[in-house]
């Protein structure tokens, strides 16, 4: 290893490794710009060979700035094993996290000040929950691309919790979802409320009135839509109403859960209307329950980049145009 930390030295010119008390009074940052992408790439890549051969250096030279960050931070980044390559430790992972952010933020810094790098085009991953996907992602990509062309956009629809997960893991730039258990280290943005709603076929008798007390309701047969954390917010609008709901069926999604409404099965409760669905209407529920939004989420940055806030800003206006929780029939 002693090698591979000179090798990595004469690369640049310096020995970053053994920094001085005057080198540290300086403010000079001993961490720099291609430590985090030598990093990056061995943390990506899982191998320091590979992370070489991806930006053209030395296989010493990314071994090297491992170490040498390592040495900085005081943290081991990596379990090194010579059959399975390099696997993050937990402070690898934060790091990688970090390190991504303020790649891309230089990169962004690049397309806008650089002749060169303007043709670089912006990037932005997307997630959003299934059930309302239909209704968001499309006039929202198809909006944000007519007003910026050069940006990539790439989307996907998942549940709550592999959603979050993904954000997370870097995988993803925002994600649209409900506001259920938001870690702090997350920001949000409220995109539109997301009350519980009573789900009623057309015919029933309830369906004339505005309000729907879920008491009158306990007896019949209750359709539950089954995704993790949804469900156990559904159970708690319940509980909060000192309701014991008479669950007759589950369904793996809400588009399931009209149907059988629809169909007479029973009824549900759900966060967002579709208007398009005939025979079941939408109602209020009487008493208070907690509260839902849906809200757009994005790792917690002391300034968001533009890409993501121009991207968020728009999709206040289309959820508001979608009308998701109006309260149709």
């Amino acid at each position: 290893m002693g090698n591979m930390v000179q090798s990595f030295g004469q690369a640049f010119g310096a020995d970053l490794v053994g920094a001085s008390e005057a080198e540290r009074e300086t403010g000079i940052p001993r961490l720099t710009l291609r430590h985090l992408v030598y990093f990056s790439a061995a943390a990506e890549n899982e191998s320091a060979l590979r992370a070489a051969e991806q930006l053209n250096v030395s296989p010493p030279a990314i071994s090297g700035a491992i170490s040498s960050v390592e040495h900085i931070l005081g943290e081991q980044l990596f379990v090194r094993r010579h059959a399975r390559g390099l696997t993050l430790t937990e402070a690898g992972h934060h790091l990688l996290l970090e390190a991504r952010d303020i790649i891309g933020r230089v990169k962004e810094i690049e397309s806008v000040r650089s002749s060169r790098a303007r043709r670089f085009r912006n990037r932005i991953a997307v997630g959003c929950l299934g059930d309302i996907a239909p209704n968001i992602v499309p006039p929202l990509v198809k909006s944000f691309r007519a007003r910026f062309p050069q940006t990539e956009i790439t989307w996907q629809t998942d549940v709550h919790g592999s959603l979050m997960q993904k954000l997370e893991d870097g995988g993803l730039d925002v994600i649209f979802v409900l506001d259920f258990e938001i870690s702090p280290n997350l920001h949000t943005t409220l995109l539109q409320g997301a009350p519980a709603q009573c789900v009623l076929q057309e015919s029933h008798p309830l369906a004339a009135s505005q309000e729907i007390s879920l008491a009158a309701l306990a007896d019949e047969p209750f359709i539950l839509l089954d995704i993790p954390k949804t469900r156990d917010y559904f159970l708690s609008v319940f509980g909060d109403l000192g309701v014991q709901p008479n669950i007759a069926l589950k369904a793996p999604s809400a588009e399931m859960v009209r149907s059988l409404v629809a169909n007479g099965f029973g009824y549900s409760l759900l966060n967002f209307c579709i208007p398009e669905r005939r025979n079941i209407v939408y109602r209020s529920l009487a008493g208070h329950t907690r509260p839902s939004n849906l809200v757009a989420v994005r790792p917690y940055r002391r300034r968001p980049s533009k890409v993501s806030d121009d991207f968020v800003d728009q999709a206040v206006r289309i959820v508001r145009q979608a009308n998701l929780n109006g309260y149709a029939q």
